[in-house]
């Protein structure tokens, strides 16, 4: 093994052709109708390898690493002690550094920055899931590989590989491509085991540039003169179409779409993109938009103050003494965070695929889910809905330095019309708009302000921070109070007149998301006034309010397709690039998401791009 492995790393480069990650390829800021370079996000790759494999999207429902992959791929002895390293990963997802980043997504091409670390993280994953190809439903072209012979094994590895690399690549091989290929794997065949010969291939291949990148090439023999654009080839609008839908590469049928040429018009586009939204990997990839758009992936996060929310779980404030170890709140408050993604992973599902499936119901449905960890916030106000389906998740847990696995079960409920509509109050938002004490108007009034209405502020003025007011239980005023006085003085109230507002709104929501009447003692005040950009005013009386406006504002709804359109493409387009406005003008009169995201598909932004590529183009 350790001569195949030396050979391996001698004609790797040979069949990359290229570094995995080309130099400043993703710091590349393409013109807006061009075909930017894209990296796979980690979310994309792990969900492309177990689909290229023909496993589920669940590490415990693959099989067990074959032998093979302890010497590919050696996993960690896990130590002893309370201190020790965390026990191994499962065997799918790979775990990635998350990329940095743009507006708070993934997946857009200035927020791409290639690492050293990265560049190891993927190949070291390419190793590790190698081996899997051995094992996979889906990898060989022949039945009984193994009880072959020696000669038929050969010529059923190397055609189950070039159908590998092709799927992989989402593409047909170049000449040149498939005789580095065919070179790569002869060598690894010579050179050792026929399965070792096999794995190897598989982890070179899977380390190749058309797997960690995808870009939109203009279709060979297209109008190319400056300036212009043409239609995407068919096999690059494919995997632009499944990414955007799926987080994940084409299935067979998009696959025989892009080979008959049956993505040529917008009606062939739109229907593909009808069917892939009905298909269950849509779920999945729509529910983690809408994380990155509200910014509830950071919600496992959220630290509320036992001081504060102990007695709400039935937990005294404090501990004994300052010596002891505090087991108790970090027991409560880790299911809590974990019912808190998933409410909100359920509340985007439903409203999307099994309710109205519009804007508005997005914005202001009154249902959604919550455990009994998360029943105390919710209070006696929420009801479980008769015969609803409870879902059961699994968690992991860190308690005493120790991770424990066990499962959650959500229930369907609704909620008092007075106190919850839709994504604005659900408490994972809320939570992720706090403090450990004390609500958080201004994170609250700047998250409306630059994620529902595509309003920057920027970055606060020197020495804000300090100007805010403690985070304090002890406090002889309302919040509000507070913060109207930390934010009143002349070089504060340029921006706060508008941040603050919209924040106040949700005054009614304590610091981990419950319903509260009274602040201090006094009366809850969430009513104001603001213009977003453009002077659309909004008054409202509270947060249930405001989200009902929001969801009819077109501001906000222009905002929203605009994000869309952005993360479609995976290029961070100016507000009023051309092509914007036609989808924008098309949701103000149909807010239902799924025709959003059909009319994006369909539309000339995401089925063209800039003219005059060649057919050596392609990563």
């Amino acid at each position: 093994m350790r001569a195949i492995w030396r050979l391996f790393r001698r004609l790797l480069p040979a069949l990359a052709a290229c570094a995995i990650v080309p130099p400043g390829a993703a710091a590349q800021s393409p013109d807006p109708a061009g075909a930017p370079l894209l990296a796979l996000t980690p979310a994309e790759y792990n969900n492309t390898i177990a689909d290229l494999l023909g496993f589920p999207r669940d590490g415990k429902l693959w099989p067990e690493r074959p032998a093979l992959a302890a010497a590919l791929s050696p996993v960690r002895e896990p130590s002893k002690g309370v201190f020790a390293p965390p026990p191994p990963p499962p065997v799918w997802p790979w775990r990635f550094p998350s990329e940095a980043g743009t507006d708070g997504f993934e997946g857009i091409v200035q927020g791409q920055a290639p690492s050293p670390y990265q560049v190891e993280e993927l190949h070291l994953a390419a190793m590790h899931f190698a081996s899997f190809a051995l094992v996979s439903p889906t990898f060989f072209t022949c039945d009984d590989w193994e009880s072959l012979p020696r000669d038929a094994q050969r010529e059923c590895a190397w055609s189950s590989l070039e159908r590998l690399a092709r799927r992989a690549y989402r593409r047909p091989l170049d000449d040149p491509e498939r005789e580095r290929l065919e070179t790569f794997w002869r060598e690894n065949e010579a050179a050792g085991p026929l399965d070792e010969a096999v794995a190897l291939t598989v982890a070179g291949i899977l380390q190749a540039p058309p797997v960690h990148f995808r870009t939109g090439r203009p279709t060979v023999g297209g109008a190319a003169s400056a300036g212009s654009t043409a239609s995407i080839d068919p096999w690059s609008l494919s995997s632009r179409l499944s990414y955007f839908l799926w987080d994940s590469m084409p299935d067979d049928e998009l696959f025989a779409a892009a080979e008959a040429g049956r993505l040529g018009t917008r009606a062939e586009v739109e229907g593909q993109a009808r069917r892939m939204l009905d298909d269950p990997k849509a779920r999945p990839a729509i529910v983690r938009f809408h994380h990155q758009w509200l910014g509830t992936d950071d919600v496992l996060l959220i630290a509320p103050a036992r001081r504060a929310f102990g007695p709400l779980f039935g937990i005294a404030p404090r501990i004994r003494t300052a010596s002891d170890d505090d087991l108790e709140w970090p027991a409560i408050m880790g299911p809590v965070r974990h019912s808190m993604k998933y409410e909100t992973e359920l509340f985007v599902e439903q409203a999307i695929f099994d309710g109205a499936g519009t804007f508005t119901a997005l914005m202001t449905d009154n249902h959604g889910y919550l455990s009994d960890a998360t029943a105390p916030i919710y209070g006696e106000g929420a009801t479980r809905i008769p015969g609803g389906a409870p879902v059961t998740k699994p968690i992991e847990l860190v308690v005493a330095s120790i991770g424990r696995e066990k499962n959650l079960t959500l229930y369907p409920a609704s909620f008092p019309e007075a106190e919850r509509a839709g994504v604005l109050t659900l408490p994972s938002v809320l939570a992720l708009g706090a403090y450990a004490v004390q609500p958080g108007p201004i994170l609250r009034g700047v998250r409306v302000l630059e994620r529902l209405a595509c309003m920057p502020l920027g970055e606060p003025v020197e020495g804000a921070e300090a100007a805010l007011p403690p985070d304090t239980l002890t406090a002889e005023r309302t919040n509000r109070e507070r913060t109207e006085a930390a934010t009143s003085s002349r070089i504060c109230a340029t921006c706060h007149e508008r941040i603050n507002p919209p924040g106040f709104a949700f005054e009614h929501y304590d610091a981990i998301g419950r319903w509260r009447a009274e602040d201090n003692g006094q009366p809850v005040d969430a009513s104001g006034v603001f213009r977003l950009a453009g002077g659309e005013e909004i008054a409202f009386t509270d947060g249930v309010d405001l989200a009902r406006q929001l969801a009819r504002s077109e501001r906000v709804r222009d905002c929203y397709v605009l994000h869309w359109t952005r993360y479609a493409l995976g290029d961070h387009l100016a507000g009023d690039a051309a092509g914007v406005g036609e989808l924008q003008a098309r949701f103000r009169m149909d807010d239902s998401i799924k025709n959003l995201l059909v009319a994006i598909a369909g539309s000339e932004l995401f089925r063209t791009a800039a003219a005059g590529g060649g057919e050596g183009d392609h990563p």
